[in-house]
């Protein structure tokens, strides 16, 4: 199989992501930042997606997996608007930092160091794996933690897209993978040809 050949629809969750309310939960504001742009956030996903799939554009047997980076980065803006509505609902403004002090007055923003500039495929997908891991985990304590059910629902929503992302980021390593051995098998061939000639 082939970058090419993978299908995102297999993968891609079609259910609609529920209404925002404005329901308070001021103890998980600090987390809805983190998720919005902190180390592991969305802002931080969608960035080095993007970056990712610019890095293989070039390159015509990483077409299909440029296809999926960028689309990927999108969905990951999507949950990045999702996180800034939910943001305001609690009354803050949605900048690209993360705040320093209890009045949510002092920030620091979001800075490009954030990023993972791997240029190596196979460490890249496997960075990504962490981060969706990451970003999934810091997902399941805003569940445990907040109060409201509306919130809840949201980031339910939000998660089953990151498990999505981690199960195609793991086939495109798989695929990754067998392409290398399919070429080392080829290239032991070739050498064996060699020796007999």
């Amino acid at each position: 199989m082939s970058f090419e050949e993978l299908n995102m629809k297999d993968y891609e969750i079609t259910t609609s992501y529920p209404v925002i309310t404005t329901e308070k939960d001021s103890g998980i504001v600090p987390d809805l930042i983190e998720a919005y742009a902190g180390n592991s956030g969305e802002f931080t996903a969608s960035t080095q997606y993007i970056y990712q799939s610019f890095i293989v554009k070039p390159n015509a047997i990483y077409k299909g997996l440029y296809a999926i980076l960028e689309r990927i980065s999108i969905k990951e803006m999507h949950h990045l608007e999702i996180l800034s509505q939910l943001l305001l609902a609690q009354g803050i403004n949605p900048k690209f930092c993360r705040y320093i002090d209890q009045n949510l007055s002092l920030c620091n923003p979001w800075s490009t160091n954030q990023i993972k500039y791997n240029t190596n495929v196979k460490e890249f997908l496997n960075d990504n794996i962490l981060l969706e891991e990451k970003a999934i985990a810091e997902y399941m304590q805003i569940i445990e933690k907040s109060t409201s059910n509306n919130i809840k629902e949201v980031i339910a929503r939000i998660i089953e897209d990151e498990k999505a992302h981690l199960k195609i980021f793991h086939k495109l390593l798989e695929i990754l993978q067998n392409s290398e051995k399919e070429k080392k098998r080829e290239n032991e061939k070739e050498k064996e040809k060699e020796k007999i000639n």
